[in-house]
Order: C-alpha cells, then structure tokens, then sequence
C-alpha cells in the first residue's frame, strides 16, 4: 500500500482501539504537518470510519451499515442504475463483478445466457444468480466478511489476478472529478483495483450521494475506466465536471423509471 493508505489505515485503528486520536500527536507520530492529518481525518468522517472533532477525532457511535442493512435500502434507484449498467454487457461476455448492493441489482437484471459467465466475489450475487441456466456462474474463494458481503484476502486477490475478462464492473464509495474512485477500506481498494485491472471494459454505478463524496483509499482516476452510470438527476454541475478532460470516461444518466 502506498505511505498514505497506511497511515490512514493506522489512524482508524488506533480510534477502534484507544477511542480517539489527536491531530498533534499523529502530525508528530508520522513526521508530517497537522494539515495533512485533518485531511486524513476529514475523509475517514466523510467515509463514516471516525467522528471528527477539534484537535482529532473519536471512534463512531454509529457503525457504517453492513451489506446486510444496506441491501434493502433505495431499491427503486438502485434498479435504475442496474437497468443502465446491463447495457454494457455484450452476448457471450464474460463479466466480473464486485461486490455491492448495486452490482446485486445489476446482475439480477442479466437475462440468462446474455453473459457467458459471471465471476463474483460476492455470495449473495452468486445466490441471487441461482436461477440461471445458460449462464456459468462462478464464486472467487477467500476469507467471507460478513460486513462487506464478500469474499477477501490473498486468496481472493491471486484469484482476480489471473484473470482476463470482457467486462469489469467495480462498487464504489466515492466519485470524484479531480481524485477519482475511492473506497473506504483499504483492503477493498486494492481488490477493486485487481477487478478494475482484468477487465477489456470497466463500468462503474453511483448513487447521487457517492458523488464528489471523499473515500479515504483511492482506487483508480476516471481516465482509468470506460464508462460511467448515474442517476438521471445527478447534479448537472458535478456531472460537467466529470466529463472534464480529454480521457474522462462515457458517462450515462440511467433513464427514470416509469411510473
């Protein structure tokens, strides 16, 4: 990992085990100015990791919500995104897909046999897959996280490294025009990356609240993926931004549903 996903690293689990952290203390403990480390808390707040507060920052009271808790939430939209991001799959492709809410709804979108075969590293699409027939499914091994709803781990990375396949589709926690995709965990990130890399065509979804959004581990720069899908009412403003530049990548407004 690079020197910054292990510091930020470093500072939530020192939070997780001491309860707080201060910015002084950590400037000192990683030889860098005070002002880098409130960048580093200001993300890990805004990717719900810590609670920042003046001089530092304390462990959460509320926890991030788990797959789990997360996988009923915004149906309708989630949906509507899945609808767009099923276009990018051509007959006889083979596609592999992160783990995440959105890329549950994308899969159960396929029609079987649309894809040749679907790699997850994620149970719950693999089971939400069960009913096709013409249409290989196949589960990455690894160390299961309930919390994530994946499988993880070095395992899982070897797995993804090997692979070469026609679509890639990746779970973000953040979308930004300057920074990029970023992910709240680091282990996360550095899977994401692998999935991004064995793709031909990479796509990503995001929910309106991901957008210019801080996650503290980055994954990759939009000139890094081939397309991606937003809601149909994302902020025209954010959206001018991230068309900005000769490599920003194709951008869909997935289409409302109808009434």
């Amino acid at each position: 990992m690079q020197l910054a996903e292990e510091r930020r690293q470093h500072i939530v689990d020192t939070v997780e085990q001491q309860g707080k952290v201060l910015a002084a203390e950590l400037a000192q403990r990683f030889n860098t100015s005070e002002d880098t480390i409130r960048r580093d808390l200001r993300d890990l707040d805004a990717a719900g990791l810590l609670r920042r507060v003046h001089g530092g920052a304390m462990r959460r009271t509320q926890p991030v919500p788990s797959f789990g808790q997360r996988v009923d939430a915004d149906e309708a939209r989630k949906e509507m995104l899945a609808r767009a991001l099923a276009d990018s799959v051509q007959p006889g492709d083979t596609v592999l897909v992160d783990a995440g809410t959105t890329n549950l709804a994308f899969a159960r979108q396929l029609e079987d046999g649309r894809a040749a075969t679907i790699i997850t590293n994620s149970p719950q699409i693999a089971l939400g897959l069960g009913h096709l027939r013409s249409t290989r499914v196949v589960l990455l091994g690894g160390v299961y996280s309930a919390h994530v709803g994946a499988v993880m781990g070095a395992q899982t990375l070897a797995e993804i490294q090997r692979l070469r396949v026609d679509v890639s589709v990746v779970g973000v926690c953040s979308v930004e025009a300057e920074r990029g995709l970023g992910a709240s965990d680091p282990e996360e990130a550095i899977l994401k990356q692998a999935i991004l890399a064995a793709g031909s065509r990479r796509v990503v979804a995001a929910l309106n609240e991901r957008l210019e959004a801080p996650a503290p581990f980055p994954i990759a720069l939009l000139a890094d993926i081939d397309r991606l899908v937003l809601e149909a009412d994302a902020a025209p403003t954010v959206v001018a931004r991230l068309r900005k530049g000769e490599r920003a990548p194709e951008i869909v407004l997935a289409a409302r549903s109808r009434a």
